[in-house]
């Protein structure tokens, strides 16, 4: 298993309640170090004089994984004032204090709950207690998927309906815009495309009656009965006036990707130049969308490889006769992993968008390399 690109970076806490209880528990810590290495951060215990419900508190406020060593019950009473939604709640371990048992307790699918007892049954040579359908009948499950990918999974409703429907052996429609790597589980069937030039995994054409899974930065909506995943991979280039509101911004961006059918969840960073760095309305919608902002130098903008929509007024202004365009390719590329890529293919930043204007403010979209790979 491969640990670190499966959870990524992780902060978790672990609480004990006897002796034997700590003693597994940094045994739990120190597995979980070896194993993992930087990829997790890890708080033992409570703090003086902190009770029980301030640790969960506190957990599902800062944490990723709790990890309870002792009754499955003490776990269940203590977190359930806490939770919300399987797609936000942290994962949570229950482990007997002989390290027999590792039960995912919540969020075993999005949290990543069955994966992470997976590795401590393995490390703690305990058994895993899984309890979720599709893992028991193993089955896809469209979550798990999701989020071992980071894919935004964007209707919920749909997920569960597609969850149902599989574990009632149906099959499911399955596109991806990029050529998927391996082999499409059973569970799947390739889907019709939107776009004639996308590529898909080989299958049989899906009827459009299906439900099915779209992997992808476009979204459809008169396409019904479609689940739509989402990868982290458009960046927009920006550029304004000085003073433009962050509404302004934000309707400005909204209705260019609404007009071309792209997904605001496939955003990944805003690009700009770097006289723009402080510009307030940009500022708060990057941060109202917890958004990466980037800027680059006119020197940095000038060596960004292609052709660009130049304005002589924006060259007197700013020094390059184009910004936003040229953000968002350098952007791009800078986001893409390009370390297997050969040289003779095309650059990894793709220009999908030219530069589009309105009241003062000018955006062009890029696209970084992305990839979806089945096991």
């Amino acid at each position: 298993m491969q640990t670190k690109e499966v959870f990524g970076q992780t902060k978790a806490a672990i609480v004990w309640f006897t002796a034997q209880g700590e003693k597994l528990a940094y045994q739990v810590k120190s597995a979980l170090s070896e194993r993992m290495q930087q990829q997790v951060q890890i708080q033992m215990g409570r703090r003086p004089g902190q009770s029980l419900k301030e640790w969960c508190r506190e957990g599902f406020e800062q944490k990723q994984l709790l990890i309870f060593v002792g009754a499955v019950g003490i776990a269940v009473r203590s977190i359930a004032p806490f939770l919300k939604d399987k797609f936000t709640d942290p994962a949570v371990l229950a482990l007997d204090e002989q390290g027999r048992y590792v039960i995912p307790v919540l969020s075993g699918h999005v949290g990543g709950g069955n994966r992470w007892a997976a590795v401590l049954a393995e490390e703690l040579s305990a058994i895993s207690v899984i309890t979720t359908a599709t893992d028991l009948n193993g089955k896809f499950a469209v979550d798990v998927f999701a989020s071992e990918r980071n894919l935004t999974l964007t209707d919920r409703r749909m997920a569960k309906q597609i969850s149902a429907e599989i574990l009632a052996g149906e099959t499911i429609g399955f596109f991806c815009e990029k050529k998927a790597g391996g082999s499409l589980p059973a569970e799947l069937i390739q889907s019709e495309s939107e776009e004639k030039e996308a590529e898909n995994v080989p299958g049989e054409p899906a009827g459009p009656e299906k439900s099915r899974i779209y992997v992808g930065i476009h979204r459809y909506p008169d396409r019904k009965n479609t689940l739509y995943l989402h990868p982290k991979a458009l960046v927009v280039g920006i550029g304004c006036r000085k003073g433009k509101t962050m509404e302004e911004i934000e309707g400005f961006v909204h209705k260019t990707l609404q007009n071309h059918r792209l997904a605001m969840e496939s955003v990944c960073c805003l690009a700009s130049l770097e006289l723009k760095k402080e510009e307030p309305g940009i500022l708060e919608f990057a941060g109202k969308y917890q958004i990466p902002f980037v800027t680059f130098s006119r020197e940095e903008l000038a060596e960004a490889p292609g052709d660009y929509t130049e304005s002589g007024f924006v060259k007197e202004m700013t020094g390059i006769g184009n910004v936003c365009e040229r953000a968002a390719v350098l952007a791009a590329e800078n986001l893409s992993d390009v370390s297997s890529r050969p040289e003779s293919e095309e650059k990894a930043g793709r220009l999908i968008l030219k530069k589009t204007a309105e009241c003062g403010m000018t955006i062009a979209l890029a696209e970084k390399e992305w990839s979806v790979e089945f096991e």
